[in-house]
């Protein structure tokens, strides 16, 4: 929690003081809950230490002649890779997890199978520092586009990391807190005469 002061002299005094709950970017969980070849997906989960998708900007503008005037409307967001970074355990559980996740796309004779055998969803939590769900991405279609290599080494003693890219048909978002925050304000604005007080409410919410 930290204490912010708007910057507002000689209006209200200290009673500008607000204060902010922040987010921090390590306070996450990715969850794949399913299993793939007698491989539990949320005991791989755990090993993972990076999540990265996007960008979410627009990359083409679609123009529209109307009479002497051209309009320009917003393009599709083009959202197609989840990048994951592992820590491999001893039991190489992850690995195996991805390579027997890849065989279900294609198998090693080279024979591709049916999208919805093997396209899974997968989640992404964010949570506060109380510890409390904040918010969620839902990952739609995912499946491992490639198996990167496994460099063996003795060069340096450390822990093996690996990434990989998944494909991702679209990505859903979700804001826990922010839901909660809409339906007290409705619940207090459905009741006849009190609209004023709903306002007030949604303000101390950070509406």
């Amino acid at each position: 929690m930290q204490l912010l002061k708007f910057d507002i002299p000689g209006v209200l005094g200290n009673l500008t003081t607000r204060t902010w709950a922040l987010q921090r970017s390590y306070n996450w969980q990715l969850m794949m809950p399913f299993t793939i070849e007698g491989v539990l997906g949320v005991f791989v989960s755990q090993y993972c230490q990076d999540v990265k998708f996007g960008d979410y900007s627009v990359s083409e503008l679609t123009s529209v002649r109307y009479g002497a005037f051209q309009r320009f409307y917003a393009g599709i967001d083009q959202i197609d890779t989840v990048s994951l970074q592992f820590i491999m355990p001893v039991d190489n559980s992850v690995y195996d997890f991805f390579r027997f996740w890849r065989e279900l796309v294609r198998s090693p004779k080279g024979h591709y199978q049916v999208k919805r055998k093997y396209a899974k969803n997968i989640y992404v939590m964010t949570y506060d520092r109380s510890g409390i769900q904040s918010g969620q991405y839902l990952c739609h279609g995912c499946f491992p586009k490639t198996i990167p290599p496994i460099t063996l080494s003795y060069g340096e003693d450390s822990v093996l990391k690996w990434g990989l890219d998944l494909s991702v048909d679209y990505i859903e978002t979700f804001s826990l807190i922010g839901s909660i925050e809409q339906s007290v304000v409705k619940a207090i604005g459905s009741i006849p005469g009190v609209a004023k007080l709903g306002q007030g409410v949604q303000g101390l919410l950070g509406g």
